[in-house]
């Protein structure tokens, strides 16, 4: 057999991180994937700990969308412009990266169950950070986080705990 196991190697996992503040440290990036139902709205904030006080993230630059959450349809992509809004993908008046599903439909033309974008640890205040990605709706709703480009590798028993 043939390959490397990537858990511990170059990734970890939140399998289920809607609502829940994770440390965003140890790794160089981290990959959202959020699915649910057109009425979904995803917000992206930062704070100092586990319990800090959230602020908004403003420093998503690219959403990928997809109207498949099987595999069976192409990424589709979304360029971000500071201080520009993309046919009201994001929330009016909001600093924060929040958008909507159903905005985004309309943007697209089609039906985006499947949202992805990707955080660099380089574009938060401080590394030692906690995310919350907070997804409002109703349904299937799904936001899970894969942590790349680990600074330390370890054994998948042996990664660090990261929504404490």
């Amino acid at each position: 057999m043939a390959g490397m196991e990537v858990l511990g190697r170059n990734a970890n996992v939140i399998p289920t991180a809607s609502g829940i503040p994770f440390k965003f440290r140890g790794a160089s990036s981290a990959l959202v994937v959020v699915s649910g139902v057109a009425a979904t709205s995803v917000a992206v904030t930062e704070q100092p700990g586990y319990a800090g006080s959230p602020v908004n993230l403003a420093c998503i630059k690219n959403i990928y969308w997809n109207a498949s959450t099987t595999g069976t349809a192409a990424w589709q992509k979304i360029t971000y412009v500071s201080g520009t809004s993309i046919a009201g993908v994001y929330l009016t008046g909001l600093p924060a990266q929040t958008f909507l599903f159903s905005a985004l439909n309309t943007y697209t033309s089609g039906t985006a169950l499947a949202v992805a974008f990707t955080i660099f640890t380089s574009q938060l205040s401080d590394p030692e950070n906690y995310l919350t990605i907070t997804m409002a709706g109703s349904g299937g709703l799904i936001c899970s986080v894969i942590l790349s480009d680990l600074v330390v590798q370890r054994g998948p028993a042996n990664l660090e705990v990261l929504s404490a």
